[in-house]
């Protein structure tokens, strides 16, 4: 039997391969610098290992870092009214 961490973690080649069937475009060596920077990855010598709850973490990390978008249909703009 293999380790859970072998057997569910991915590098960030095989992530970034998943996510791009998905639509999304994230090389490995950006994926690779966020999981550095999040402290979200095992690491063997060279190689980089980063499990399913790692890579959820990374993301919901990287969301909560970024302004909300604005959704430009539903904002209502208050005028002045100069009297």
């Amino acid at each position: 039997m293999m380790s859970k961490i072998f057997e569910m973690g991915r590098t960030p080649d095989e992530w970034s391969k998943r996510l791009e069937i998905r639509g999304i475009d994230l090389s490995p060596r950006v994926l690779k610098s966020l999981a550095k920077a999040h402290g979200q990855h095992f690491s063997i010598g060279r190689a980089m290992i980063i499990t399913p709850d790692q890579m959820d973490e990374i993301l919901l990390r990287e969301a909560a870092s970024k302004p909300a978008p604005v959704d430009f249909d539903h904002l209502v703009v208050r005028r002045k009214i100069s009297r």
